[in-house]
């Protein structure tokens, strides 16, 4: 069994149905504690902080570790996404107007805190972090690694499947010179290919080094979107 942290998840569940057009608020939008799960080797010099999509759970990531880290080199700290719906855990809604950008700039600030508290337990610094994520999962971390508000930028981004949300909050040059990796699927019919590379594509402009993969497969998170992440990683300087 994965050991987990002892925090709990703090859902807020009193937006359900919700609409875009009265999703804004003038209530302080704070971070919420996070439940984590870890794997890998306490005293590794280096954290994996990976974000899981819509519907899924830390544990999946974990459990498809040596898809991505066989030499388990890496601390990998995976949050659980903070809201319930009957369809599964995520980190924000989407209408037919789209995401609701409250719900995820308290996931971004959930997220930030979180990485904050694993970089303190573990003493390294944002030098020794890579953050990533899967589908929702993605579009939250490449928002957390631009979102000005956020006090640490990671080393790397790694974003699978990924989509670019777009708030008043990103500051392009956060990732500039940093190493970027977006993997997707040519026949993903949830997220198509094209936002993945709008994605990529911004960043190349704002300055990252961008390596992009164009696999075969869908949007199932197995070896055909994973196994690109282990090549990046294992060529990375840390």
């Amino acid at each position: 069994m994965l050991p987990a942290s002892v925090g709990l998840v703090s859902t807020d569940t009193s937006s359900v149905g919700r609409t875009m057009s009265d999703q804004h608020t003038s209530e302080p939008l704070e971070a919420e504690p996070l439940e984590i799960v870890v794997s890998g080797p306490a005293d590794a010099d280096r954290i994996l902080f990976l974000l899981p999509g819509f519907g899924d759970r830390p544990e999946r990531f974990l459990s498809r570790a040596m898809m991505f880290d066989p030499e388990q080199q890496w601390r990998i700290v995976s949050p659980r996404p903070r809201i319930e719906l009957d369809e599964g855990t995520c980190w924000y809604r989407v209408d037919e107007n789209g995401p609701d950008l409250d719900e995820v700039t308290v996931s971004v600030r959930s997220v930030a805190a979180a990485i904050d508290d694993a970089l303190a337990e573990s003493g390294l610094g944002p030098d020794r972090l890579v953050l990533g994520g899967f589908s929702q999962g993605g579009a939250l971390a490449l928002n957390v690694a631009l979102d000005r508000t956020v006090s640490v930028t990671p080393r790397a981004i790694a974003a699978i499947s990924p989509y670019l949300l777009h708030r008043e909050e990103i500051d392009a040059s956060r990732l500039e010179g940093r190493h970027a990796l977006i993997v997707h699927g040519r026949h993903d019919t949830q997220v198509e290919q094209t936002r993945g590379r709008a994605a990529a594509k911004f960043l190349e402009r704002s300055g990252a080094e961008v390596t992009w993969v164009d696999v075969e497969g869908g949007h199932h998170l197995g070896p055909v979107l994973l196994e690109p992440l282990g090549e990046w990683l294992a060529t990375l300087e840390m």
